[in-house]
């Protein structure tokens, strides 16, 4: 599995710049420049970092494509329009759907 080019698969089909992701991440812009610019491999904790600002865990980026396809058409669109808030946006929409669940 090539780590670099998943990564920045990963982060164009969100249409996130590397200042977006280093923003979200927290992660400094220079360390995210030498991962796609270089190709170098990010630690377990960078990459940790950079899959929860795209809202992925890591078990969801080592997974195999055929898992990814479990999901509706529609659970994609959701998770893909997830993907790009903000922290605090995904949040309150988390506390949105557990409230709504809790009333069923």
């Amino acid at each position: 599995m090539d780590i670099v080019k998943k990564l920045n698969d990963m982060r164009l089909r969100r249409n996130m710049s590397v200042y977006r992701l280093a923003e979200m991440s927290g992660l400094n812009q220079s360390t995210l420049a030498n991962t796609f610019s270089r190709g170098v491999v990010p630690s377990i904790e960078n990459l940790g970092a950079m899959c929860e600002a795209m809202g992925v865990t890591l078990a969801q980026f080592f997974c195999d494509e055929e898992e990814k396809d479990l999901l509706t058409p529609q659970e994609k669109r959701l998770i893909g329009a997830y993907r790009q808030l903000t922290p605090e946006v995904r949040q309150a929409i988390v506390d949105l759907a557990s409230a709504c669940s809790d009333l069923r």
